[in-house]
């Protein structure tokens, strides 16, 4: 990522990356418990997800794959049952996808199985290699891959199901024999076919859900994939966008129906928005509430800020944190508010007349 902070807190329209993973496994595939292993910058991790029922195992010393899992066995100290293994910077994974990878593993009494994709370019992946029958037989990691087996485009996506009390064993099996240096999760699978255990491959329908993020240029994808989810939500619960493509709404940002947002919007955090409002091109909302049939003119920018109903601002308006517009008051054209209340009969274009006074006066 060529960049000081660590990659899984880079933003993805306004959530770490690494907070979509979690939310999957908290949330929405709802395991029994959810570990995640830091290492660089850990302190910043554990602080930015304190607040959730995760745990936390340390990895010091960055030896691969496997010796990250090596790291959270102990918190796993009695648990029989199945081990999902998810990755931080693999944001884009559905539920549906993995449900369908959960419920495959457990019909197929596999002892392990790995999610893959078939991509146009498999460069920098893990290769998989199948069996006559499909089942999975070995993957190889590029640097360790022959040329024939380069030309694989099946790839690990570093997903995996296990069950738990092979990954406990197995791991003590795996060595560092390899052109890393590392201790490689996917060796789990020689020591699989050794033991005469399944091992299978589960392929998922779009390449894109998986992919990983190692780029600015791969986080501008994921980003927009997410942003287009977005938008598309919110018009099918009945919020109108007339330019899609330009409009800029964060994960977290709720819309009544019947809004409509025009062109080159961009709405923040953790902005809520009423019902039947108009919000007017080039306007921009961070982490504020909007009440009901509001009409946020053109160019206004609205911050940690209240609105509520029937109210007006702008144009060229911009509301600075913990100001407060009551009901069907009105902000006018060119007007800051900062830490103030503006009421029903109280006009922001007064309040700018007398700022331009008293800056004539020091002259």
């Amino acid at each position: 990522m060529k960049s000081d902070l660590v990659k899984v807190l880079h933003p993805l329209l306004g959530l770490p990356m690494l907070h979509y993973t979690v939310d999957l496994s908290l949330n929405h595939i709802e395991a029994e418990k959810t570990i995640v292993v830091v290492g660089h910058q850990a302190d910043q991790i554990q602080e930015r997800f304190k607040d959730l029922k995760i745990e936390f195992a340390l990895q010091e010393k960055q030896l691969g794959t496997g010796h990250a899992v090596l790291q959270a066995l102990p918190l796993l100290h009695g648990f029989t049952g199945t081990v999902l293994i998810l990755c931080g910077d693999v944001p884009l994974v559905k539920t549906e996808t993995l449900r369908s990878f959960i419920s495959t593993f457990l019909e197929n009494d596999s002892t392990l199985a790995v999610l893959t994709a078939v991509v146009k370019d498999p460069s920098g992946y893990g290769r998989i290699l199948r069996g006559e029958e499909g089942w999975l037989e070995k993957i190889v990691e590029e640097k360790d891959a022959s040329e024939e087996e380069r030309l694989i485009r099946e790839i690990n996506t570093g997903i995996y199901c296990v069950k738990a009390p092979f990954l406990k064993e197995g791991l003590k099996e795996i060595g560092k024999e390899n052109a890393q240096g590392e201790y490689y999760l996917t060796d789990l699978v020689g020591v699989v076919r050794k033991r005469d255990l399944r091992c299978s491959a589960h392929m998922v329908a779009d390449p894109v859900e998986v992919m990983g993020i190692n780029t600015r240029v791969d986080l501008a994808t994921a980003g927009e994939a997410l942003r287009q989810e977005k938008v598309k939500e919110l018009m099918l619960s009945g919020v109108t966008l007339l330019d899609p493509q330009t409009t800029y709404v964060e994960r977290t940002v709720e819309i009544g129906k019947d809004t409509i947002l025009y062109p080159n919007c961009t709405l923040q955090g953790e902005t809520k928005i009423g019902q039947r409002c108009i919000i007017e091109p080039n306007t921009k909302i961070s982490d504020s509430i909007i009440g009901h049939e509001v009409i946020i003119y053109a160019n206004s920018v609205i911050t940690e800020s209240k609105v509520e109903d029937g109210a007006s601002i702008g144009p060229f308006a911009h509301l600075r944190p913990f100001s407060e517009v009551k009901t069907r008051a009105k902000i006018g054209n060119f007007v800051e508010v900062r830490k103030s209340v503006i009421g029903k009969h109280i006009r922001g274009k007064i309040e700018l007349r007398q700022k331009s006074k008293q800056k004539k006066g020091f002259k």
